[in-house]
């Protein structure tokens, strides 16, 4: 599922609580999605590096004229990220391997490496 996708079926679940109980039904539905969110969090803990300069999930950039020729991606280090949501409310080891790539990200900008 997008995350657009997600938006819409969120949306439709909480305007059908809301149409159905009202702001009962509208709380309810909330705690529902808000609950369906977290044990997505638990289960999926990661997201591909994407973006305007994200490499896709791949973990590398091509070059633009050799296009054999790659290098690290200075954004993600490997393709795959830990969900903000995962590093503030996920798994233990996630939280902490979420608060390390942060630090190490940080580090390498201003140590003027990350490019």
């Amino acid at each position: 599922m997008t995350k657009g996708q997600f938006t819409l079926v969120t949306g439709l679940i909480l305007l059908v609580a809301w149409a159905r109980w009202n702001a009962a039904g509208l709380i309810l539905g909330g705690l529902g999605v808000f609950a369906a969110y977290c044990i997505s969090l638990r289960v999926h803990p990661r997201t591909r590096h994407t973006g305007w300069r994200g490499c896709g999930g791949t973990g590398e950039h091509k070059g633009v004229v050799f296009g054999w020729g790659h290098r690290k991606c200075p954004g993600c280090q490997s393709g795959r990220l830990v969900r903000r949501g995962a590093g503030q409310w996920g798994a233990p080891r996630i939280q902490q391997e979420y608060r390390k790539g942060k630090a190490a990200r940080k580090k390498a900008k201003q140590g003027k490496r990350w490019r």
